[in-house]
């Protein structure tokens, strides 16, 4: 039985979506058979925890927890004294590292606990390393050359923040400052494989990682997982009424104006009432959403709903018609949003506003999921919510089931990882 080492401080408990993408596919390669020991970071989010998907989810006897205690963290308020301990804490780390930027303090924490795991065991116990997310470089760094353990390194966003592309960052060629690029280069050096949840957004890395070729990168998509169903799914109630739900933070740089439009000339071309169709939007909006609700007439229409645990959001998704998904204005969609695997989780078809090249709209062109509308055009949003205003009327949605899918669920991911891990 192979031993992974699994790092990722965003893991457990559940919490963040990150979270929820990490703590499945170490779930799964333990019920795979593979021994997983996870160091993760015990308070590293302030948001609630969902006992229900995370006592699930750390349910497996091949599966290990450790819980970095995340007072080694750098404080976030900010004051003179506060910016003199975190500066201290910098500067000791360089002087025992070599290696200094912001945030280091949490890889540098959590390969003490590894170390101190290691020195119990008596060694070096695992036959691979995968870290999940930031704040993990110089783990995978320190463990792959002092070791020369095969390094999985995993990237469900570009790398680092400065280098995301507009209109959250600098773009692919962002200059970093020296130690970031340091860093930058020796992940280049003595990671293994990296994997991506997208296509687009590997392409994008390459041309980041400009010292690996693409054999030494994998796909591996976020995780709908088959265990989840029966604690997520909600009662459907067929009362005639069209249900598209969003839930999560919605707001600039992704911005719901012009969905909101759309959906008034929608309704107001049909004559349509909240007995009719309903939008529910669930999770931390723009204060102005509101305002924007009311100027387009759809006060009746449209709800606006408080945030919600991962389980009472997803069982409130399973209730609804059809899942919606807004994307920042921008060139290329190289993203696959946890929202996406959310609503396969629930079997609803997506409603996606995004750019008109994307990720989102290649899973909807290849897996027949749901609809695609470009984000800058009120007009396509229209055409395309009245097209699934139809679809709903003549009980014609895609219909979303594990075999249409099974490229997202937890047997396939097992395979892929297990023909790099293997």
């Amino acid at each position: 039985m192979k031993r992974i080492l699994f790092v990722a401080p965003e893991a457990f408990p559940v919490k963040t979506s990150e979270s929820i993408c990490n703590s499945k596919v170490a779930h799964s390669l333990a019920e795979a058979g593979y021994k997983v020991d996870v160091f993760t970071c015990s308070n590293i989010t302030t948001y609630p925890l969902d006992n229900k998907v995370d006592a699930f989810l750390r349910a497996s006897s091949n599966l290990t927890i450790f819980h970095v205690n995340s007072n080694f963290q750098l404080s976030r308020q900010y004051s003179f004294k506060k910016n003199l301990k975190n500066g201290l804490k910098n500067i000791a780390i360089l002087l025992r590292t070599g290696y200094w930027y912001n945030g280091i303090s949490i890889p540098y924490g959590i390969l003490s606990a590894i170390k101190k795991r290691m020195k119990d065991l008596g060694g070096m116990p695992y036959d691979v390393l995968i870290t999940r997310g930031f704040n993990t470089d110089y783990v995978g760094i320190y463990l792959s050359k002092k070791y020369n353990i095969k390094w999985i390194a995993n990237w469900n966003d570009p790398y680092p923040v400065k280098r995301f592309p507009a209109p959250y960052g600098q773009g692919y060629d962002a200059q970093l400052p020296y130690f970031e690029n340091r860093i930058y280069n020796l992940i280049q050096k003595y990671a293994d494989i990296h994997t991506f949840p997208s296509d687009r957004l590997r392409k994008y890395m390459l041309k980041c990682f400009t010292h690996i070729d693409e054999a030494q990168t994998m796909v591996i998509p976020h995780m709908a997982h088959s265990g989840l169903f029966p604690i997520v799914q909600g009662t459907k109630i067929d009362n005639g009424v069209f249900k598209i739900v969003h839930c999560g933070s919605v707001g600039k740089p992704r911005n719901p104006e012009n969905f909101v439009k759309g959906l008034s000339r929608l309704v107001e071309g049909n004559n349509l009432t909240g007995s009719n169709i309903k939008c529910y939007f669930v999770g931390n909006y723009d204060n102005n959403l509101a305002d924007i609700v009311r100027d387009n007439g759809l006060s009746d229409i449209v709800e606006l709903l408080p945030p919600k645990g991962y389980t009472d959001s997803l069982s409130f998704i399973s209730t609804c018609d059809i899942a919606l998904i807004i994307e920042a204005i921008c060139d290329e969609g190289i993203y696959l949003p946890t929202k996406f695997v959310d609503s396969i989780q629930c079997g609803l078809p997506v409603f996606c506003v995004s750019p008109r090249e994307g990720t989102l709209k290649d899973m909807v062109d290849k897996y027949g999921v749901g609809y695609h509308c470009d984000n800058t055009s009120v007009n396509n949003v229209e055409d395309k919510l009245r097209e699934a205003y139809e679809d709903f009327l003549t009980k014609q949605l895609p219909v979303i089931d594990e075999v249409k899918v099974s490229y997202f669920f937890e047997k396939n991911i097992n395979l892929l990882f297990a023909s790099i891990i293997d």
